[in-house]
């Protein structure tokens, strides 16, 4: 991936206000010690074959990065053929979060809602768009959920009391696709005090041949050195659940 180190970096212009703006949290969980050292990670998703023939939606797998462009994790996508033939975006699935020794550390998981996506409606329950998560699985630690809104995608992400930590805000306009190169898509990590900055999820372009062939995207995460493990964990599932939502949606070019 040619990313610019610099530009993955969150320019920050006072430190007090953003360390006061993370959770008071502080907590490990068995597998998800190593976060404790990180503040970056690059995720890619592994192009399918079948779908760039067919134009129908496999299974995802993705190859997770730290900052030094080392894999780290891989995330494997379990769904039906069904869904991701007739819901695509709006699929039931499970993601399985594994090390390099092949433990499965995390697992994600979303239910299929059939009138879930838009933000108008997004205040209802039955059309939020929500994963929860597990680390280890089969241990509850939070999840993210798509609030309402009136013009943008927010969602919150809460602990496993339901307590609402931090909030992840799309931009306005959100591109994909082959002509997408000049489009930022940042999506922005704000603090417990709903105003800071604190973090921020960028979609990457991949070029315009890749883009038109495939749904297969990259994207980065950035957070805090110190904000907790869980936490981290919480908002690499929102990198999944924007993914899904917003960009898995295979081109007709094929």
């Amino acid at each position: 991936m040619s990313v610019k180190q610099s530009e993955e970096k969150i320019h920050l212009s006072n430190i007090d206000q953003v360390a006061s703006s993370l959770p008071l949290t502080s907590s490990s969980t068995i597998g998800l010690e190593f976060l404790k050292t990180i503040d970056q990670l690059y995720v890619s998703q592994q192009p399918s074959l079948s779908e760039a023939i067919f134009g129908i939606a496999s299974e995802s797998k993705f190859d997770i990065y730290d900052d030094k462009k080392v894999r780290i994790l891989q995330a494997l996508e379990t769904s039906t053929f069904f869904q991701r033939f007739c819901c695509t975006s709006k699929r039931c699935f499970q993601l399985n979060i594994m090390n390099n020794n092949n433990q499965n550390i995390m697992l994600i998981k979303r239910e299929f809602k059939c009138c879930s996506g838009c933000c108008w409606c997004a205040g209802a329950q039955c059309c939020s768009q929500e994963v929860t998560v597990e680390s280890p699985p089969g241990t509850f630690i939070g999840t993210v959920s798509q609030q309402g809104s009136c013009f943008r995608s927010i969602f919150a992400i809460k602990d496993e009391q339901d307590n609402h930590i931090l909030t992840l805000r799309s931009p306005l306009v959100i591109c994909d696709g082959g002509c997408s190169c000049c489009c930022e898509n940042k999506f922005v990590l704000i603090g417990t005090d709903g105003e800071t900055e604190i973090g921020a999820i960028h979609k990457r372009y991949h070029g315009y041949l890749h883009e038109v062939t495939t749904s297969a995207d990259a994207f980065s995460l950035a957070v805090p050195m110190d904000l907790d493990v869980k936490i981290k964990a919480l908002s690499l599932a929102a990198l999944f659940l924007i993914e899904y939502m917003l960009f898995s949606v295979v081109s007709k070019n094929n």
